[in-house]
């Protein structure tokens, strides 16, 4: 039986069947046109984008679209979205605008969406999330609304001309001296916190030292080479929503570099080679570990030796820092760091900088 006034019905091989009217025979007739599908949303979402598009080739007047934002978000990101990008980008998509957007304002008509609601979806978010949270957010709604727009869809991108929350600048935590000094001497007690030294010696992100292989060290030239990441990712099955881990290149083209490793680290990973049985530089037997469980182990440590409101990306500061304290220029460490442009790195760590400026400024006072 039909829902109503939708025309789309359950057969009785499990699928579900959608059908729209593509036009009329010379005779008069009606021709009809059938979507097939597994899942009764996706039918209807690709039901109310054909009978559209078939609607526009006969009638130079388009009829309003008759979808929600929802219905055309979920076409949005499995048409144009999905077939593009990594898995991890789509994840983080759809996590974007289920949590944050449809969840509000899913239910609106498509072409009554006005800027007011995007206005009233903003103060929302602003009660609870940082304004890069929200800027991004907004960045994955606009170009949803801007393919509509594209297609006809709609007449104008209510996104467009918002205000937008303005980014606070973040404070970069890095590790003293001292503290990671206190650090390193807790961790040399057992190899299952390596992963905290090659953090701190490297500045690799928590993923790449999840994907981290043996393939990817040449000892002979004392160098390390990023090739992948390892994410926690969202996924949708038959059960419903749940997690999984994947291994994908890193974020982008800059990420995947090589970086040189001093003799003390080589040492280490030649001694943890020994008695390793996976092509991972960091296991759990076999496998890859996990980015959550190196991330519970370092909380274990901090809070042992007493460091408090540090993070594991903390360490990829203090990498850097430490850099920059041994006179390391921007382009050498924002290469070090996989940074997309130097002016990232230097938006990163401004504060850093200027403390090595004032040093410099002061040495003038004796020429």
């Amino acid at each position: 039986m039909a829902r109503r006034g939708e025309n789309i019905y359950k057969r009785k091989d499990g699928r579900w069947e959608g059908r729209y009217i593509k036009g009329r025979q010379k005779s008069g007739k009606i021709r009809y046109g059938y979507i097939y599908g597994y899942k009764y949303s996706e039918v209807k979402q690709q039901l109310i984008l054909m009978k559209y598009q078939n609607q526009a080739s006969n009638n130079k007047n388009l009829l309003p679209y008759e979808g929600q934002l929802v219905d055309w978000t979920n076409y949005w990101l499995e048409t144009f979205v999905r077939p593009k990008v990594k898995s991890s980008t789509y994840a983080s998509y759809k996590n974007k605008m289920d949590v944050h957007v449809l969840s509000k304002i899913g239910s609106i008509k498509l072409q009554k969406l006005k800027q007011v609601d995007i206005d009233s979806l903003l103060k929302e978010m602003d009660k609870t999330l940082k304004a890069s949270s929200i800027r991004s957010i907004i960045s994955v709604l606009k170009n949803c609304l801007s393919k509509a727009l594209s297609l006809n869809l709609l007449t104008e991108n209510p996104c467009i001309g918002v205000e937008l929350p303005k980014p606070k600048r973040k404070t970069v935590q890095a590790l003293s001296i001292k503290d990671q000094a206190k650090l390193v001497k807790e961790i040399n007690t057992s190899q299952k916190f390596f992963s905290i030294m090659l953090a701190l010696q490297t500045g690799l992100r928590i993923g790449e030292i999840c994907g981290l292989k043996w393939e990817d060290i040449d000892f002979e030239n004392n160098t390390l080479f990023v090739n992948r990441t390892v994410l926690r990712i969202q996924t949708e099955d038959k059960s419903g929503r749940k997690t999984e881990i994947i291994e994908v290149t890193p974020k982008s083209n800059n990420s995947q570099r090589k970086i040189p490793i001093v003799e003390s680290l080589k040492k280490q990973l030649l001694e943890l080679q020994k008695v390793s049985t996976s092509d991972y530089v960091i296991s759990n037997k076999h496998k890859a570990l996990e980015p959550r469980t190196i991330a519970y182990r370092f909380q274990i440590i901090r809070k042992k030796i007493g460091l408090e409101n540090f993070s594991f990306h903390s360490l990829r500061h203090t990498f850097a820092t430490r850099c920059l304290e041994a006179g390391g220029n921007i382009a050498t460490i924002s290469s070090l760091l996989g940074h997309s442009s130097t002016k990232m790195t230097l938006d990163c760590y401004t504060n850093s900088f200027f403390t090595e400026e004032r040093k410099l400024v002061e040495k003038l006072e004796f020429i």
